[in-house]
């Protein structure tokens, strides 16, 4: 249960921040996720370094009894899958996603949900 704690409070306040950044630099942020799209080799790095988390995540956390230790398998599975597609998605789908990523309904909507989440798993992992 220590690594599952660990995770939760390390993912928890990592998302928390990447929310709140978020909801503060809305236009940098998008400007940033526009240039990662256009430049393929760095879209390749960032969905090389997704598979790494997600794998490292998988593989020491794959746990699934519980709410918090499957939601933190669960950030794993899907940021394993994220990487992949980065890697296998071509430039042009990549670039829609985007594109409908970045408007206000679901750029806002994510941003609210990743502060939710971030906050709940930094509760349950200092609380638990």
């Amino acid at each position: 249960m220590a690594l599952t704690t660990y995770l939760a409070e390390l993912l928890g306040l990592y998302i928390v921040l990447v929310g709140v950044v978020m909801v503060v630099k809305p236009q940098p942020i998008r400007e940033l996720m526009t240039a990662i799209v256009a430049q393929r080799a760095l879209l390749f790095l960032v969905g090389a370094l997704r598979v790494l988390l997600g794998l490292a995540i998988v593989l020491a956390h794959n746990r699934w009894s519980g709410t918090l230790p499957a939601v933190v398998t669960l950030i794993g599975w899907i940021t394993l899958v994220r990487g992949i597609a980065m890697w296998l998605v071509s430039p042009e789908t990549e670039r829609k996603m985007v594109a409908y990523f970045q408007r206000s309904g679901p750029y806002y909507t994510t941003a609210i949900i990743a502060i939710v989440l971030g906050l709940w798993l930094a509760y349950a992992g200092f609380t638990g």
